[in-house]
């Protein structure tokens, strides 16, 4: 068939072409009844191909409807690239949806601030407003009020990563766990047995220490497997200053003067430049993250290597779990999705600028 016939295609030429009743692909893709696995993976196959979806335009635009959902989370101006790439994912899902009647309501508090994130949902929550993308801090009293809202009936998707004791439909993010044990990997791989390695860990807030603590996990499980022998040397910093930050880390590794250095947070361009000035660049420096500022230092290699989490794809993903349930009534199928990872080297850093 071609392809402009497949654009045009409609529900009765689908089926007919399945071979299967209207009233079939119309359960299968609003996921009623019960069918075999074979009939359901045909379906899910033709939809792909033929990029089809069931078009309310028509029908919402009469009814002026819209789907709001909400995107809460929060900011820092220190690591502002990382919001800055989770807007870009929203902005591409309200490109792509609006035309069906999507509108995205966000709300950001300040990183520092965390008692604002429950107010944020309590006044869209007092809006009317049913559905939410939430990155929640992990307070217990930020937690007890999302679950409130789910037993209220709202329906929440909880973004990053998923929070025992919140109900949310799913979780769509980055498997933090994962990445440290591909930080394993890459060290195995890159760096001569017997290196000196110096972990740099950022502590100063709970969501570092919890999003560090399941990339260490997963690096540390991983290391108990591997074939070579390194001497870890591991260190945290709590000042929430980045001047200070930045003076404490270069002073570690000036006094330690590693063979590696495995950034587990966002240091990179600190690191990075310190290395230049003090000539220093064959150390093996591996992070998290592609943003503008240190671009040029992964293409002239004084960064090695970095694990890319791909936000904008997270926050998409989110909003099409999402508005896929409010207007066609189509439930995630699972309950975490995790997003690819990426390792970004000097070669391929242009496909993630």
């Amino acid at each position: 068939m071609k392809d402009a016939e497949k654009n045009r295609m409609t529900m009765n030429q689908l089926a007919k072409e399945l071979k299967i009743s209207r009233m079939t692909l119309y359960n299968i893709m609003h996921q009623k009844g019960s069918y075999s696995e074979e009939t359901e993976e045909r379906v899910q196959q033709a939809l792909e191909e033929y990029n089809f979806r069931v078009n309310n335009n028509a029908r919402n635009l009469a009814k002026n409807q819209e789907y709001k959902i909400a995107f809460v989370g929060f900011y820092s101006t220190r690591f502002g690239y990382f919001f800055d790439e989770i807007d870009s994912g929203i902005e591409d899902a309200i490109a792509e949806y609006e035309d069906d009647g999507l509108k995205i309501i966000k709300k950001y508090s300040d990183r520092e601030d965390p008692i604002q994130q429950v107010r944020d949902l309590q006044e869209l929550s007092e809006a009317g407003i049913k559905n939410y993308i939430i990155f929640c801090y992990h307070y217990e009293y930020i937690e007890e009020q999302i679950q409130n809202m789910i037993q209220e009936g709202k329906n929440v998707i909880l973004f990053s990563r998923r929070v025992p004791g919140i109900e949310a439909m799913c979780s769509v993010g980055c498997n933090d766990f994962l990445s440290g044990k591909l930080m394993a990997e890459l060290l195995e791989k890159m760096a001569p047995e017997g290196s000196s390695v110096q972990l740099l860990i950022s502590e100063h807030n709970h969501q570092d220490k919890l999003v560090v603590g399941e990339r260490l996990a997963g690096f540390y499980q991983a290391m108990k497997n591997s074939k070579k022998e390194f001497c870890l040397l591991e260190n945290a910093w709590t000042s929430p200053i980045p001047e200070e930050e930045k003076e404490q880390i270069c002073k570690v590794i000036e006094r330690e003067k590693p063979d590696v250095i495995l950034d587990f947070v966002c240091n990179l361009e600190c690191v990075a430049e310190y290395l230049k000035k003090t000539g220093r660049e064959d150390t093996i420096l591996i992070g998290y993250d592609v943003y503008p500022e240190i671009v040029s230092h992964i293409k002239d290699s004084t960064i090695d290597a970095v694990i890319y989490q791909n936000l904008p794809s997270q926050s998409y993903k989110a909003i099409q779990l999402l508005f896929d349930y409010v207007c066609y009534g189509k439930k995630p199928k699972r309950e975490n999705y995790y997003l690819p990872l990426n390792v970004v080297f000097a070669n391929n850093c242009e496909y993630f600028e």
